[in-house]
């Protein structure tokens, strides 16, 4: 490798910098991560009933139409990589949630948000065939919702 002494001296200075600043305690990356989350519940990903997994994950708080933005393709090329974008403005998100009806398993992900975080994911999913894609988004007290329709052709020859 063939690096110009210039950006060698810069990237060593930044590296030991950084490795300083970790070790006089300036940087703990750890914080970031201590969060504390609820238990994973394995069990509702492999629920294929969607009103099962939607009791299970929001009891009996009033889902109503709105308040988020789902940005999907209205035509997939490829199941195996459909992007979604979830996007919301509504105060104090604690979680975002994606389900897929037609997938064998509907529940994709379920995203936990901190106090201080944006409502906002960007994610590459999977979908077997065409199928309504809805998102949700939980607050304290109720959940927003927004369906999409995706047609997924499979190499173009229709689906």
């Amino acid at each position: 490798m063939n690096l110009p002494r210039r950006t060698f001296l810069k990237q060593a200075f930044s590296g030991s910098a950084l490795a300083v600043a970790a070790g006089a305690g300036l940087l703990r990356p750890g914080q970031a991560l201590a969060h504390t989350w609820p238990t994973w519940p394995q069990a509702i990903f492999h629920e294929k009933k969607i009103p099962v997994v939607l009791h299970e994950l929001f009891g009996h708080r009033p889902i109503v139409q709105g308040g988020l933005h789902l940005h999907a393709p209205l035509e997939a090329e490829n199941g195996a990589v459909v992007p979604m974008v979830l996007d919301t403005h509504v105060p104090h998100p604690e979680k975002l949630v994606l389900i897929v009806d037609k997938n064998p398993f509907p529940l994709v992900t379920i995203v936990h948000l901190s106090p201080d975080a944006l409502g906002f994911f960007n994610v590459r999913i999977k979908m077997g065939k065409t199928s309504l894609v809805r998102a949700y988004v939980v607050t304290k007290d109720r959940v927003h919702t927004v369906t999409r329709k995706v047609k997924v052709t499979i190499g173009g020859c229709g689906g």
